[in-house]
Formats: C-alpha cells, structure tokens, sequence
C-alpha cells in the first residue's frame, strides 16, 4: 500500500467517471496525486463534472493501455469493479482520505478506497477494490471481502466478516460474530443478528432475509405500485419525462410521484431507433440541422463540443474503413465544433438523451419529487382493475400503475420468407431482422457464413427496401473490409427502384416549382385526395428533369403544408391516414456518406437496384437460391437469375392488422382498449393522447391522428416527438397536479 503525504506528487489514474469518481479523485488530489487520465466504459453516464473521458478497455481490451501509472477503479457497482479489476493488466493504487482512522495493524488490499472519517480497528482484513464510505465504522478483527462497499455510517462491531462482493447499506448495524455471506446486500438501516448467506437481501431491524438469488442473480420481485408508467423508454419516453419534470420544476408540492419504467432491453432512454441494437457508426439520414430543431439542437451542439473526443474514439471502435472515412473528411469541421451540416452518427445522440434524462431524473429524486423504478422486462397484457391498470409482465409478476404511457417504438419488421429472425440453410442466409439481437452480432454472423461457404467464389447480397435500414445495411457491409471483400454484387429490391436522395441541386432548385400544389391554393373545398395527386404530378415533374428529392422535399412540403390548414376535419384525417405517408415515401433522402458506397459499388460494377416487391426465392439445380419479385413496372412476376446467398429484410414494419403484431398490443385490440384508426399503423386518441382513460399513447402509434389542428402521419421525425411529447407532458401535469396543490417556489 503506498499513501503520498501532500508536498509529494505522483501521477495516477482513474477508471470511472461518475459520482463515485469525484470522491476518489479529490482524495487523490488532496493525497498529492496527478489524476492523468480517467477512463470510462460507458462515457455518457460520466458524472457532469468529468471532462475528455477516454472510452475504457471493455470492447477492445488489447488496445486499452494497461501499462502507465497506477489505476483506480471508481465504478460504485461492485459487479463491475470486479469484472474491471479481473481484465486490466495494470497496477492498483489505493485512496486514502487524510482524516480516517486506521490501526498500524490493520491490512488493506490493493485498489481499495477508504473515505473521510471513517475507522478501521486493530487486526482487521479489507480485501481488494473495496469501497470504504464515508464515516463507516470497522471494529477489530473484522475481514472485509474483495470488492466489497461498506456504506457511509455503517457499524460493524468486532469479528465481523462481510464476504466477497456484499453491499452493507448506509447506517446498517452488524453485531459481533455475524458472518455475511458473498454478494448479499443489507438495507440501509438494517440491524443485522444473524448470519446471513450467500447471495441474500436483509432489510429491517430486527434483519431479515427478504430474499435469496441463486448465483445467476435470479430472484423474485414482489408487485409493485406506481403513479406512472412508461411502457418502453426511448425517444418519446425520453423527452415527455424531460418535460413534465421541467414542467413542476418551478412548483412546490408535498406529493411525490412514483414512476416506473418497463423496457424489455437492458438500455434504457437510447433516444434512437434500435438503442445501441443499431451499433455506433450507423448515421442519421439527415443532417442534424433537419433532424433536431431550436432550442435543443444548440443544446447538443454544446454537449458534442465537451464529448467529441471519446465519442469519435467510439465511432473508430465499433466502425472500419468508412467510419474512419467519415471522421477524416469531417475533421475540420469537428475540430471546429461545427456539427449542424453533419449527417452525424445518430448513436452520438442516443448518449446524450440518455445522459440527460438520466440526471434530470436523478436532481428530481434529490428534490424528493419523484421515486423512480426500472423493470428490464417486457409488458405481455395489461387489465383495467377499477381505476388502475393492471401490468402483466412476461417474468410472470405484474405491477400497478394509476396511468400509463404506451410507447414502444414502431411495429415490428414484417417477415418477408417463413417466420424466423434468421434462416440458414446450404448457401443461404436469410436475415428477417437486421437488429436482432442486435446488429453487431448479425454482422458476425454474416462474416461466418461467408467465411464457411463451401462455394468457391464470392457471394451475392440482397437487400430488400431501400428506406434507412436497407442504406444502414449497405453501409455496414462495406465499412467492414473482411466482409466487403469477399461479396461480388450487392443488389437491393425496392418498390420504385429509387434510393433516397442525398444531392442538393442549388441551381435546379432555384428553378423548380411545384405547379400543381400552387394551382389548388386558388382552388375551394379541396379533399386530401387532391392535395396527394398534386404532389405526386410536383414529384413526377421532378423526376422528369432529374431533381431529386434533396432538392425538392423542403419545397414540396411548404406547398402542401399550407393546403393542410384548408381541410376540414375530416380530410385532415384522412390526409394523416392515407397520403402524408405516401408522399412521404417518395421524398426520402440520405446522407453523402450512403451515396458514396452506393457510387463506388457502380464504379465497380457491383450494384444493382431492381424496381419491385419481393415475391420467393427459388432453389436452382445448382444447389443455390434465386429471387422471385413482382415488376412494379408491368404488373408481372420475373425471376432474376443472378444467383442470391446473402438475403437482408429491411422493408420496414408490419402493421395492426397482422399477426406480427405484438402479444401487448393484440391484447389491448382485443379488450377495446386501443381501437386502429385507418392509417392501420396508428391508435385512435383523444386531445389528451388517451387510447382508453389514462392509458395515453405516444411515439409511432400516434399515427393518423390530428392534434393542435396538425395531421400526424409519422411520429419518427424528432421534432414532432418534442412537440406531442410537450402536449402529453402537460396532460400529465393536469392530471396529478391541481392547481391548488402547485404554489410557485419562492424566488
């Protein structure tokens, strides 16, 4: 054990950038330390006060430089702190605060922290990467277990041992002679008189074992009961908890809300589609200037500024040649901080939603407005009980919730060939879900397979759609070179034969007008129906004289935006069930970065874009597959008889009416709970975004309907996400929070 007096200096290192780290680097500090680097293996959930935190050793372990000063590890979760501890190859350091009290007798082990006023007795063993908390007290002979925490104001009396692992809680009590168990936790305030065994949870005074996990951490959780829960957490989740907590953040209220929130995936508030599913180097498909709009896009600008460097670090982790491309080609403009005409990858923002929910969660908790509650499970039912909801959870417990917030995402991906997630078979991979479990492993799968494939030649990839998914896929595929090299040809199937625009034609622009659109402003009494087939004849013009839809989507939809407010109510909602998404489809577009592969594959003579649907595919006498489509061109069904190995689905998702649909939301029809409107993607709402009282809908399946007088068609662009998360956030204020229970806080 080293312990620096003041006058000298010695340089160190931390391994965790939350709370927990400030501690110890203050000790350090205090101690005489030069704190050189911190290192974190998930840098958004750095505490703020952590600046240029360098991505840990976790996902690339040889890379991560082992040899240096000492480290610390300032990971609070003692899981964690182990598992770190087992795969660094580095020395331990400990950290000592100046006015604890430690006999000369006493052994403490390496990488262990000992905190402000706190005692250690004579005779006493404290293993390794131990946490020691603030004015915790540890008689004689006690022996503390490797990565044990031992919370502020603890008392252990004499003989005492607390196993590997275990969590003794603030101001608990353990009498003389007690032997706790390995991985145990003791509640807060809990008078422990009896031996405890492994993997066990005592609460109380008197102590008493509420419950034993086996050693896969199993264990059952009792019925919960909550004021409010999200079913789901990302984006829509994300920004209506932002809101309704800024929303109460001037009041005084003596009542505290108890939230829970449900996500059947371990991430929570991701902010993106398919969490970090969708991996770090797949990017927006617009520029963050048209994806995110004022007052929050100057707001992440901000954050990127303070982040960039552990975030790039990231994007090289996890991407291959094309991230490193993209990096290069944009540096100047990062180094400059100067990110609104960036196609950014969209995982830099799924940290920062998450980082900031995360701590607005926690300043409300501190506040005592708000208790808050994760279940990482998924929702199978829900039953109305009287005035709750009753939560059916597939782990087979259920919970109770007074309201409840339906956001889930989008529907499901719709199978294109028989029904499982991935098909192998001789000479064919068929992959029904890109992003399940999540891309990353699919990508090693197909790396395998091509790896494996006892054809002597390269092989072929289909990708079926060409919307974001079906470019992600592309992009991916070329980014990593072992998988680029050993494919011939990439063809994708899509509808119109078209990909999304990425080219902006200044001058064509100047010269294009929407003709169509423009005529029915004169006109009186136009249906949504007409609104359609003007911007299809706007688009069809554009396609004529070789605009695309880079050019012409900001122009185009002014135009019939302002026809929209013409519409009686019921047109209206027509328009946001059956012709805003099919305008919507036309206009798609995507960055350079998704061009260019496209570009360098057609040099290359390794492309091929077919107009139509996708039908079967066939096996051939020789043992390989072929594909089967409808031409949308003249109606007939053809064979392509290039031979296919690799199949990708990105068509997009089901709809309600399918047997895809999930379990939750089957049930939910079949109660009458949520009623489809015609957009056959959406639920019927009311003003307060209520399928049924106090079950409110927010995200995706807001579909078709009409708010504010505004047609809602896709609830995916982020700022119609801030703005109905802004009217459901207010709803939700009105709800729990009389005006008479709200008194402005003093000044």
């Amino acid at each position: 054990m080293r312990n620096l007096k003041k006058e000298e200096s010695k340089k160190i290192r931390i391994y965790g950038a939350g709370g927990h780290s400030q501690v110890i680097r203050e000790v350090l500090e205090n101690n005489g330390y030069e704190v050189t680097h911190t290192f974190d293996d998930k840098p958004s959930g750095r505490h703020y006060a952590s600046k240029n935190v360098a991505s840990g050793a976790r996902e690339n372990i040889d890379e991560f430089p082992h040899q240096g000063p000492p480290v610390i590890i300032a990971v609070g979760v003692n899981s964690q702190r182990a598992e770190i501890a087992n795969f660094l190859k580095s020395d331990f350091e400990t950290a000592i605060h100046e006015s604890t009290t430690i006999a000369p007798t006493a052994r403490i082990g390496e990488g262990t922290v000992v905190f402000a006023g706190a005692i250690i007795q004579p005779n006493t063993v404290i293993g390794k990467h131990v946490i020691i908390n603030t004015a915790a007290s540890i008689d004689h002979d006690n022996i503390i277990g490797d990565y044990a925490h031992i919370s502020p104001k603890a008392a252990l009396c004499g003989h005492v041992e607390v196993g590997e692992g275990s969590h003794v809680g603030v101001g608990a009590v353990v009498i003389p002679k007690i032997k706790i168990g390995k991985w145990c936790t003791i509640g807060a305030g809990t008078v422990v008189l009896k031996d405890v065994p492994d993997y066990s949870t005592v609460v109380g005074n008197p102590g008493k074992v509420i419950k034993t996990k086996n050693n896969n951490g199993e264990g059952e959780n009792p019925n919960r009961s909550f004021n409010l829960t999200f079913i789901g957490s990302g984006i829509s989740s994300s920004f209506t908890i932002l809101h309704f907590l800024d929303s109460i953040d001037q009041y005084q209220t003596t009542r505290k809300i108890h939230i829970g929130i449900i996500d059947k995936y371990k991430e929570f508030y991701s902010g993106i589609p398919y969490g970090s599913r969708s991996g770090f180097s797949v990017h927006l498909i617009t520029s963050l200037k048209n994806f995110l709009p004022e007052p929050e896009r100057s707001k992440f600008i901000t954050w990127l500024n303070n982040n960039k460097n552990w975030l790039l670090d990231e994007l090289k982790k996890d991407g291959g040649i094309l991230a490193v491309d993209w990096i290069d080609k944009h540096s100047e403009k990062i180094k400059n901080n100067e990110w609104e005409h960036l196609f950014i990858p969209r995982r830099f923002f799924g940290w920062y939603i998450g980082e900031k929910v995360k701590n607005k969660l926690d300043e409300f908790k501190i506040k005592g407005l708000i208790e808050v509650d994760y279940i990482n499970t998924e929702v199978v039912d829900i039953e109305k009980v009287e005035d709750k909801y009753k939560l059916l959870l597939n782990n087979k417990n259920s919970i109770v919730s007074e309201k409840v917030i339906l956001s889930i995402g989008s529907l499901p991906v719709n199978p294109l060939w028989k029904k499982e997630t991935l098909i192998k078979e001789d000479n064919l991979l068929f992959i029904n879900n890109p992003y399940k479990p999540e891309l990353k492993t699919v990508l090693k799968t197909i790396d395998n397979f091509i790896v494996h494939n006892k054809l002597e030649k390269k092989l072929n990839v289909l990708i079926v759609g060409a919307n974001a998914s079906g470019l992600e896929l592309l992009y991916k595929l070329n980014d990593i070179e072992e998988i680029k090299t050993k494919i011939n040809k990439f063809t994708i199937l899509s509808t119109q034969g078209l990909l999304p625009d990425a080219v902006i034609d200044e001058e064509g622009r100047k010269k294009y007008t929407p003709f169509n659109l423009q005529a029915l402003a004169t006109e009186s009494n136009i249906t949504a129906k007409d609104i359609a087939e003007a911007a299809f004849k706007d688009l069809d013009y554009a396609d004529e004289i070789e605009l695309g839809p880079a050019s012409t989507v900001d122009i185009i939809s002014s135009a019939f935006g302002v026809l929209l407010d013409t519409l009686t109510q019921e047109e209206l909602k027509k328009f946001a069930c059956i012709y805003g998404n099919e305008i919507g489809r036309r206009q798609r577009c995507a960055g350079f970065h998704y061009s260019k592969t496209v570009d360098t594959l057609k040099v290359d003579n390794r492309f091929n874009h077919i107009a139509g649907r996708f039908h079967t595919i066939h096996k051939t006498s020789t043992e390989e597959y072929t594909l089967e489509y409808l031409d949308t061109e003249t109606g007939e069904n053809k064979i392509n008889e290039q031979p296919i190995h690799i199949v990708i689905n990105c068509i997009g998702s089901t709809n309600l009416e399918k047997k895809e649909t999930p379990e939750l939301l089957r049930n939910l029809m079949q109660k009458g709970y949520c009623k489809p409107n015609d957009s056959k993607i959406g639920f019927e709402v009311n003003d307060s975004l209520e399928a049924s009282k106090n079950l409110h809908i927010m995200g995706p399946l807001l579909a078709g309907n009409v708010f504010e007088g505004k047609a809602v068609w896709h609830v995916e662009h982020c700022g119609r996400i801030i703005w109905l998360s802004q009217v459901l956030s207010q709803k939700i204020k009105e709800y729990f929070f009389k005006n008479k229970e709200l008194k402005k806080r003093p000044i």
